[in-house]
């Protein structure tokens, strides 16, 4: 190879590495764009026992004050045979909200005192929706909230964090007289103004 021609590579691979220094640092140095957070749009749970499971989804996990927000909880006999429970005929999963700030809650669900069988074949979930249920006096100090909440049937709040509390109440078996089935989830919404 002649002197020149590693003069003329040598030449070359100068510029290169200049144009690389010079090009690096506006790559290295410009900004990535920053990822939007995600809000989850569905809030979801689910616990297992006696058997049973309860799937619980809430949605959208934020609304605005005036927006409905759907719940649906979904219970599933895991066995291979059928599952007896029984309790209140008005159902054997109930619902509740309270505002995480203050405390403010639609009260302990409320159901008829009866004791009625539900049977829960395997393959078969039962899809129970949201349903209000409770009580109060006029002396209560949330009974303003109270009387709006329970007069639309549609889940609506005023704005907070509030937990969407889901419970069963039965017991296994016919009669009244076994185990009780005690699955419980909360689920965070947040309501906006």
């Amino acid at each position: 190879m002649q002197p020149g021609a590693v003069a003329r590579r040598w030449g070359g691979m100068r510029r290169l590495v200049s144009l690389l220094c010079t090009a690096l640092p506006l790559v290295a140095c410009s900004p990535a764009p920053s990822p939007t957070p995600s809000v989850p749009e569905l809030a979801s749970g689910t616990v297992s026992g006696h058997g049973l499971t309860l799937s619980v989804t809430a949605q959208p996990v934020v609304v605005a004050a005036d927006q409905p927000i759907s719940v649906e909880a979904v219970v599933t006999n895991d066995g291979a045979e059928p599952i007896v429970l029984s309790g209140s005929g008005s159902g054997f999963v109930f619902f509740s909200v309270t505002r995480v700030e203050d405390g403010l809650t639609s009260g302990e669900p409320v159901m008829t005192d009866d004791c009625a069988p539900h049977v829960l074949q395997p393959g078969e979930p039962v899809v129970v929706p949201f349903a209000k249920s409770g009580a109060w006096t006029e002396d209560d100090p949330n009974a303003a909230f109270l009387r709006t909440y329970f007069a639309d049937p549609e889940l609506t709040l005023p704005s907070g964090t509030w937990r969407i509390d889901v419970s069963t109440a039965a017991t296994i078996g016919e009669g009244c007289v076994g185990p009780q089935l005690d699955l419980a989830l909360t689920l965070p919404v947040t309501v906006t103004e």
